[in-house]
């Protein structure tokens, strides 16, 4: 627990953090939550249209490009220092009220010329409602920084998977009664509210009204950078701005369906192993040993997945969303192998940040996104949709190397070695994708209902990735199991 005992105290935690149990909790929330997203996905998408998505996707964009302004790598500054003050604490959180108060009042200004940008005349009302979220949201930001220093994943998945749920819900039975995209602004709302004083009420800390200009320069040595959010939604734009909101609706479906739940999955090593990472970033062979096992441990879980979904995109996608939706399956033979490498990537960052080469990772972040630009605008103009999904798997294809590259340099470790703790699992997933495609072509001949033919196959699927494990790498299935016991 948090010691703020006296006004100077140093803000410590009280038992060094367990990688596997900050995993486990947090696992158990992203899959929680995508079991409920895919649910209410499948709902939306026979409520809503295709443009409502489009909307919402449109508005995302300039919502994440907010909220990175307003984070600034705050929570991080607040989990790695290793001497953390009340001062510091209250100066992180009104610089978030304050920053996500300044944010939302510029993007109501700012809605209208967007909106004309855009050619969506709905979107400047989305854009007034989402803006809401920024002010809310940072009055638990710092808050759930502290309860992730202390690796109170346990609080911080029970509120996580709540909230999310809650605002699903509200999503449905909005849409339900006919309000279109204003259900999904809804979503955001009630998603945000519930999860800010789930983690105000959660945490002992209560802010004051102490702050101190030099604490926030501090903060600003872990910010993260805006070149990030090019990497990350210039696509959205490109679709946006030359195909419309229209065709942005699948597009941005097809990243909610395959994307969210591996890259959740990322999510939960990443956000497990920087805590950890930085009580041993003085230990070398210590960081070597935690990344390795992270990363394998985010492959192992991944590949398969991808590998899965990918044979069976198209029953999945009938079942799931419907038949107005069967583009998304031809989005996800290329989108599918691009999660797979993304979520392997993403654990990338905590090293950068542990080893205090950010700047490193800014030139990276900064040349990448250049080259993906330019692959979504050549995929864009010659290809469509379609062409927009193979670009990216042809610019991630190109960054991978050189952040894995990196990556093994910062860590003093052989790129041979860090290829090799991933080489199996890729085989694995390339198992499971013909043993789960085998068995639907099979299927086809006796025409079952999709329903049956998708959890069959599906089924068969798993078996087979699980029986690879065992057989070839009964150590990974050991690790697996341990992943799934909670102490």
């Amino acid at each position: 627990m948090t010691d703020i005992s006296t006004p100077e105290a140093s803000i410590h935690t009280a038992a060094p953090p367990s990688m596997g149990r900050n995993a486990r909790w947090l696992a158990t929330a992203q899959l929680a939550k995508t079991l409920v997203q895919l649910v209410g996905l499948g709902v939306l998408s026979r409520l809503l249209s295709p443009a409502d998505f489009g909307v919402m996707a449109l508005a995302t964009i300039v919502t994440n490009l907010a909220g990175l302004l307003r984070d600034m790598g705050t929570g991080p500054a607040i989990i790695r220092s290793r001497a953390l003050t009340p001062t510091m604490v209250n100066s992180i959180f009104w610089l978030n009220v304050i920053s996500g108060s300044v944010i939302a009042l510029v993007i109501v200004l700012f809605s209208i010329p967007l909106a004309r940008l855009f050619n969506s005349v709905s979107l400047s009302a989305v854009l007034c409602w989402l803006a809401l979220t920024f002010p809310v949201m940072s009055l638990g930001a710092a808050h759930q920084a502290l309860l992730e220093r202390d690796s109170r994943f346990r609080t911080v998945a029970r509120s996580d998977v709540l909230s999310y749920s809650c605002g699903m819900s509200s999503a449905v039975i909005a849409a339900y009664f006919g309000l279109g995209v204003k259900s999904l602004v809804i979503q955001a709302i009630v998603h945000s509210s519930l999860s800010s004083l789930q983690m105000f009420m959660a945490s002992p800390w209560r802010p004051s009204w102490q702050c101190d200009i030099k604490e926030i320069r501090r903060i600003f040595g872990f910010s993260s950078n805006l070149v990030i959010y090019l990497n990350r939604n210039a696509d959205s734009m490109i679709v946006g701005k030359l195909l419309g909101a229209v065709a942005l609706g699948p597009y941005s479906l097809a990243f909610k369906i395959m994307l969210y739940p591996l890259q959740s999955i990322a999510l939960v090593a990443s956000k497990a192993l920087y805590p950890v990472m930085s009580a041993h970033q003085t230990d070398p062979v210590a960081l070597r040993g935690k990344y390795l096992q992270s990363v394998s441990f985010v492959a192992l879980i991944t590949a398969p997945l991808m590998g899965g979904l990918m044979a069976l995109r198209v029953p999945f996608v009938a079942v799931a969303l419907g038949a107005k939706w069967s583009g998304v399956a031809a989005l996800l033979l290329w989108l599918a192998p691009v999660g797979f490498v993304q979520s392997v990537l993403s654990t990338a960052p905590a090293v950068f940040m542990v080893k205090g080469r950010t700047d490193w990772l800014l030139m990276l972040n900064f040349g990448m996104a250049m080259v993906h630009i330019l692959c979504w605008l050549i995929g864009a103009h010659f290809g469509g949709l379609h062409g927009m999904a193979a670009a990216y798997l042809v610019a991630t294809l190109i960054s991978a190397p050189v952040y894995l590259a990196l990556t093994a340099k910062l860590l003093d470790l052989r790129l041979s070695v860090l290829l090799g703790a991933l080489q199996w699992q890729v085989v694995l997933g390339a198992g499971v994708f013909l043993a789960a495609y085998g068995v639907s072509r099979t299927l086809d001949l006796f025409a079952l209902a999709t329903l049956p033919h998708l959890l069959l196959a599906a089924a068969l699927g798993a078996a087979y990735g699980l029986w690879h494990i065992h057989r070839f790498n009964p150590e990974q299935m050991s690790v697996l199991r341990r992943a799934l016991h909670f102490t």
